[in-house]
C-alpha cells in the first residue's frame, strides 16, 4: 500500500510539471516518468470523446485511472471546460458516472477523476487547486 501511494504521489507531481510555455506537456510527463523508473502504462485513444474535444488519455498507476484532455492552447481547454456543469455533467447530457466524478484543470488540460479516493483527490487538489466541477 506504501509503494502504490508513493508511486501516485510521484505521479501527481509530475503531472502538476510544466514545460518553458507554462502549458502541462504530456511527452514531458512521459519523460520524467521513465526517468523516475515509475511502474506506469499509458493508455492512448484516438477515438473522439463525445464530450470534448481533443480524445483522452490515460494513465494507470496500480489499477487506477486518471484521464487528460491535453489541448493546444488553454483557450480551447477553457472552451470545453466552461461545457462542465458544476455536478459534473456536460452540455446537455445528464451522465452516469460509476462513481464521483471530479474535474480539475490547470494549464491546458483538464483532468478527470471518477473515484473516492481520498489519496488521489488530495494530491489532484494540491497540484490543481480545488476541482471546478464534480461531486
Amino acid at each position: 500500500m506504501r509503494l502504490y501511494i508513493s508511486v501516485l504521489l510521484l505521479f501527481l507531481i509530475l503531472l502538476g510539471c510544466s514545460n518553458n510555455t507554462g502549458l502541462f506537456d504530456f511527452a514531458q510527463l512521459v519523460e520524467e516518468l521513465e526517468g523516475a523508473k515509475v511502474n506506469y502504462s499509458i493508455i492512448e485513444n484516438n477515438e473522439k470523446d463525445p464530450f470534448f474535444s481533443v480524445p483522452p488519455k490515460a494513465i494507470n498507476v496500480s489499477g487506477e485511472y486518471i484521464l487528460i484532455y491535453e489541448y493546444p492552447t488553454k483557450e480551447d481547454m477553457e472552451k470545453d471546460a466552461s461545457a462542465i456543469h458544476p455536478d459534473g455533467n456536460i452540455g446537455n447530457a445528464s451522465i452516469s458516472y460509476i462513481s464521483d466524478p471530479h474535474y480539475f484543470k490547470k494549464g491546458n488540460i483538464i483532468v478527470q477523476y471518477t473515484g473516492k479516493n481520498k489519496v488521489i483527490l488530495q494530491n489532484l487538489e494540491k497540484i490543481f487547486g480545488k476541482q471546478f466541477a464534480g461531486r
